[in-house]
């Protein structure tokens, strides 16, 4: 209901915290993926394995399209932002995949 009025919550709008919640799901789901991927390279075995490549993921699309505002490709409406949502996630999928991969190479260091 605060969205159809236009409200904000905490100086932010109800659009933003969509934005931000689907970019979090995306980080989850790279982050998940890259992690299963590397397990079978010799990478880490702990669920909380997951949390460094979607920290990366997360931490990525925040500085691609909030700091940075880096825009490759198509935008589309998303929640009334301009998002390019296919270089975004491409972004995303390889901050995840590099810091999968950086928790492989340590693990078998370690081993």
């Amino acid at each position: 209901m605060v969205g159809a009025l236009g409200g904000t919550i905490a100086g932010m709008s109800v659009q933003a915290y969509a934005l931000v919640t689907t970019f979090a799901v995306c980080s989850v789901l790279w982050g998940v993926l890259a992690t299963l991927l590397f397990r079978r390279f010799g990478g880490p075995r702990r669920r909380l394995a997951v949390v460094v490549p979607i920290a990366a993921s997360f931490l990525l699309f925040y500085l691609v399209g909030h700091k940075w505002g880096i825009a490759m490709g198509p935008m589309i409406q998303l929640y009334g932002f301009d998002v390019a949502i296919v270089s975004d996630n491409a972004f995303g999928l390889v901050a995840a995949l590099v810091a999968a991969a950086a928790q492989t190479l340590v693990v078998r260091l370690c081993r």
